[in-house]
């Protein structure tokens, strides 16, 4: 059946069968790829422009802050922008002005200028993840789309995985390099989508949804702020209560706009749809448990273990090794396996290593931790692209940019969440069992039992990570009753209203 809707290609489901596959697939993989490693690039280094910039770690920390927030703030709009200006011109501008904030933020000359230069960064890098996985089911054949969804959600496990340890390589060397590394692949991956991508698409003119876009952003940047530092301000803070207060306001009036008008800035109808939101729904636990042992466990390798932020990078390279064998062989598995038994698979391997680094102590041995790492990517990589792609694949060609733009605002922000949340536990449970351990009588040194306060506290975190991931198991055997369905791709919203 024909379509005249958005940046569509010419028939639903379809994709474009005469596109050359993998230069359009390995196109939309850099520019994800550009845009997922500055959204993680500082994590590990940021400490280190205290220094560079003679400020303090409160001023620093709107690095990144102020990165989070102008990406969750954008990623809503991205329907909205790719129906209105095509697809394919928004990628180009996203990647270019990721490209140009990177260079302004390498030519930086002070903390507020790279802070406002990061929040320009953060606006690009917010709209270039929603834009390409649109882009993949808008083009790309659909019976290879879940091949396609594995290669592009490896692209942003790896900015993860090696984002960290780059920059902190870098910036013992020269920090300018941390922005600019990115720069000749961003550069290149534009260049092949000005020559690959197609452009012959009917663009829609409809209004934007202002009332739902204040909404949004204010929401969004309430809760950032508050999952970002509430583990400084404590739960008594006025700013505690005043950013859940807020957020929480406009997250119900936004759903009552959103269900109310009839063009949306997100169409939460798709949730009517049940194979999209138990999809949806794993995907977010998973993007938990992905951020806990991202942050967590090179902390403990750097804190306790005494490693650089390269010498864990080196660390992390087989489980990079194992995360990408497992990303591909889920995608191709896809057709015969189906979505639910991949997930359920991925989770089960999941929940077991997550429970495993719950029994970290300060006599780790490093083999231990690359050993189970290892394994806890093969659940990840069989697991989250087969939960992105039976979402997608359960909603019509009409409706997949505002499926994207949906499904990467709420991971963007439950990230966030996690990542505040999970810092926030820390924290805590630090206080309680330094208080036991160091008041208590040991014959331990004060420095050793400090590492074991700080060890115990990991576990804790990763221990309320693995109960989030035992939900993941049941949801997948929900899947399975409409496996059928997601599999062929013939689940509609239609079929659910």
């Amino acid at each position: 059946m024909s379509v005249n809707t958005g940046c569509l290609s010419t028939k639903t489901g379809s994709g474009q069968p005469d596109l050359p596959f993998w230069p359009v697939l390995i196109t939309l993989f850099l520019g994800s790829f550009v845009g997922m490693y500055h959204v993680v690039s500082l994590n590990v280094s940021l400490p280190g422009f205290i220094g560079i910039f003679d400020t303090e770690l409160r001023t620093v920390q709107w690095i990144i802050t102020g990165f989070s927030l102008a990406c969750g703030m954008i990623t809503p709009v991205s329907g909205y922008l790719c129906d209105r200006f095509g697809g394919k011109s928004m990628f180009l501008l996203s990647l270019a002005g990721i490209t140009v904030g990177s260079i302004l933020c390498a030519l930086s000359w002070n903390i507020y200028a790279l802070i406002g230069f990061r929040m320009v960064q953060g606006l690009f890098c917010g709209l270039i993840q929603p834009i390409s996985l649109t882009m993949i089911y808008q083009t790309l054949p659909r019976e290879r789309q879940p091949l396609a969804v594995s290669v592009w959600s490896f692209s942003t496990v790896l900015g993860t995985a090696i984002g960290p340890s780059l920059s902190g390589w870098f910036q013992q060397h020269d920090w300018h390099l941390i922005f600019l590394v990115t720069v000749p692949i961003g550069v290149a991956a534009w260049i092949a989508a000005l020559l690959l991508l197609p452009s012959g698409f009917t663009r829609v003119r409809k209004r934007l949804d202002l009332a739902g876009l204040v909404l949004a952003t204010m929401g969004s940047l309430a809760l950032l702020l508050l999952f970002g530092n509430m583990h400084a301000w404590g739960m008594q803070s006025l700013l505690t209560w005043g950013c859940l207060i807020i957020g929480g306001l406009c997250a119900v009036l936004f759903v009552r706009v959103e269900l109310q008008t009839r063009e949306p800035l997100l169409n939460l109808r798709l949730f009517r749809n049940v194979t999209f939101t138990i999809s949806l729904t794993v995907s977010l636990i998973l993007t938990f448990a992905l951020y806990s042992g991202v942050y967590f466990i090179p902390l403990f390798l750097e804190e306790i273990q005494g490693m650089t932020p390269f010498q864990v990078g080196l660390l992390f390279l087989p489980a990079a090794a194992c995360l990408t064998i497992a990303t591909f062989l889920s995608g191709k598995w896809y057709a015969s396996w189906g979505a639910a038994l991949l997930i359920a698979l991925g989770s089960l391997i999941l929940l077991v290593t997550t429970f495993r680094f719950s029994r970290l102590h300060v006599e780790t041995t490093l083999i231990s931790v690359m050993v189970w790492m290892c394994i806890r990517n093969v659940g990840s990589g069989l697991a989250l692209s087969p939960a992105t792609s039976a979402a997608m694949a359960a909603v019509t060609e009409q409706e997949s940019g505002h499926a994207s733009a949906l499904l990467n605002w709420l991971r963007q922000v439950f990230s966030s969440i996690s990542l505040g949340m999970f810092t926030s536990l820390f924290y805590a449970r630090m206080n309680v069992h330094e208080s036991r351990l160091l008041t208590g009588p040991s014959d331990r040194s004060p420095e050793w039992l400090h590492m074991a306060a700080y060890t115990r506290s990991i576990d804790d975190v990763f221990l309320i990570a693995s109960a989030l991931v035992a939900l993941a198991v049941p949801l997948a055997l929900l899947l399975r009753r409409r496996g059928r369905a997601v599999d062929s791709g013939s689940s509609k919203i239609s079929d659910s209203m």
